[in-house]
């Protein structure tokens, strides 16, 4: 009984060993395969650019928009009913050509009335001239006939005056907006008849922060862009700086006078500007596909190594200064020779094993260049 017993505990536990060593290997050949599976980690494929050191051309950007070196609304001085219009909207018209007649008959009848009145006086005056030395008439009534006429001839220039207002001219050149009266209309004093706008130059109003006032002076070069017209830039030439800053914004008025003999501008326009700086500086730029951004501000991933095997890419945070021509200025984090992830960011992070597939060697060199001559 006893050995029975023996021989089933000692079989018992023969098979609990074996069973102990099967589990065992079971898990070694399973840890095994895992290993083999985390250490075959496929490299994320991306494009690189190097980043270069070049002459970069400072700029400063800002937003405005275009206004009429001479535009106002052309006004009735008098009141009265519209007799004759001689223009149509957008006429091109010069300085003092008639565009209203406005009713000046009475004006005219009296000018009849005072030019008689006139050659009555003078008649008048010169025989108190006569009198006066033979004694038949004193200084006084020579006096009173030399004022009579004066307040006459004063009258005359008056309403002169007032039948030319009644002429409603083009103060100056240029052209005409949508016409706001009509034929037999009675208007006031004051009543806008239609807009005349010079454009054959254009201001453009544009805002820059107050930490560029140093770097701005009159005769600087502008350019600007309009979405109306994409792809195309004009030139112009800076005219005037506001001597005050805006306290709500903290920014300034900086004014470009742009020529426009094209007339392809408007007034009114939204205008993108940039002032070029006289003085080029070398920086350090990427393309700005290269500039992603986080929580802690922008970044780049720059590839590490030189084996195929060990790229890897490293999360570096950067400060960015001007973007222009697809470029993007990096104030430091990076160095010039310095390798960065151009495509394939998002599958990315700090560490990751890369495989460049392509890498973009331009620099400014090569990048289009801002014409500051124009």
């Amino acid at each position: 009984m006893n050995r029975t017993l023996k021989r089933w505990a000692g079989g018992t536990v023969l098979l609990a060993c074996g069973s102990a060593l099967s589990v065992t290997i079971l898990c070694a050949n399973s840890n095994i395969a895992q290993g083999e599976t985390q250490t075959v980690s496929p490299a994320i494929k991306v494009a690189v650019a190097m980043v270069s050191q070049d002459e970069q051309v400072d700029m400063l950007s800002g937003i405005g928009e275009l206004e009429a070196t001479r535009q106002v609304k052309v006004t009735a001085e008098l009141s009265g009913r519209v007799t004759a219009i001689s223009f149509r909207a957008g006429d091109v018209v010069k300085a003092g050509q008639v565009l209203v007649q406005l009713n000046d008959a009475p004006e005219r009848g009296e000018l009849a009335r005072l030019k008689a009145q006139s050659i009555n006086a003078k008649l008048r005056l010169q025989r108190t001239q006569h009198l006066v030395p033979q004694k038949a008439a004193t200084q006084e009534q020579l006096d009173q006939a030399q004022a009579d006429y004066q307040v006459i001839q004063g009258d005359i220039t008056r309403v002169t005056a007032q039948i030319d207002q009644k002429r409603i001219k083009v103060p100056f050149s240029g052209v005409l907006g949508v016409r706001t009266v009509n034929l037999g209309e009675f208007v006031h004093s004051g009543t806008a008849l239609v807009s005349l706008t010079d454009a054959d130059t254009l201001f453009a109003n544009v805002t820059l922060p107050e930490r560029d006032i140093a770097k701005l002076k009159p005769g600087q070069a502008m350019q600007v862009a309009v979405d109306a017209y994409p792809g195309r830039t004009f030139f112009g030439r800076v005219s005037a700086l506001e001597p005050r800053i805006d306290p709500g914004t903290r920014t300034m008025l900086v004014q470009a006078t742009i020529p426009n003999s094209e007339k392809l501008l408007t007034p009114g326009m939204y205008v993108k500007a940039s002032i070029v700086l006289p003085t080029p500086e070398r920086a350090l730029s990427v393309p700005e596909t290269a500039v992603s951004y986080n929580t802690y501000g922008d970044f780049v991933y720059a590839v590490e190594g030189n084996d195929e095997k060990t790229l890897s890419a490293r999360l570096v945070q950067v400060k960015t200064g001007q973007r222009s021509h697809g470029r993007a200025v990096l104030l430091d984090g990076v160095k010039a020779g310095d390798r960065v992830v151009t495509s394939g960011q998002l599958r990315l992070s700090n560490g990751a094993h890369v495989e460049i597939i392509s890498q973009d060697s331009v620099s400014l060199e090569t990048a289009p260049k801002t014409d500051v001559d124009k």
